[in-house]
């Protein structure tokens, strides 16, 4: 698979990028902005990784973990029930990240095969 062409993974990379932005039309409450920040910038990294090194099974296991960090985030920052506005503007992306990244397993895994193929014996 070619470097930069798995939709998967632009999207998880523009999650990060709305996580981001989407704290500049929502109001901060507690540590919201700090989780929202380091799930934003984590979805962008590992998104831009898995595009760069294609056919890594384990780095698209890492995004579905850094997606369900995301998605759990309103939770453990403890804005997810006084704040529905910045819990969504959290929530959303996470599960469109967790979607896309567990889209991408079974793509990684192929070309994982077809690059390490086991010999026979």
């Amino acid at each position: 698979m070619k470097r930069f062409t798995e939709w998967q993974n632009w999207l998880v990379v523009a999650a990060g990028v709305y996580t981001l932005l989407a704290m500049t039309w929502t109001n901060a409450v507690g540590s919201s902005n700090a989780y929202m920040t380091s799930g934003g910038i984590a979805l962008i990294v590992i998104g831009a990784i898995n595009l760069v090194a294609t056919g890594q099974p384990i780095a698209e296991w890492v995004q579905v973990i850094v997606a369900l960090a995301v998605v759990a985030a309103p939770w453990m920052g403890s804005f997810a029930s006084g704040t529905p506005g910045v819990a969504w503007n959290t929530w959303v992306p996470g599960v469109v990240a967790l979607a896309a990244s567990a889209l991408a397993i079974q793509p990684a895994m192929k070309v994982y095969h077809e690059h390490h193929a086991v010999g026979s014996h």
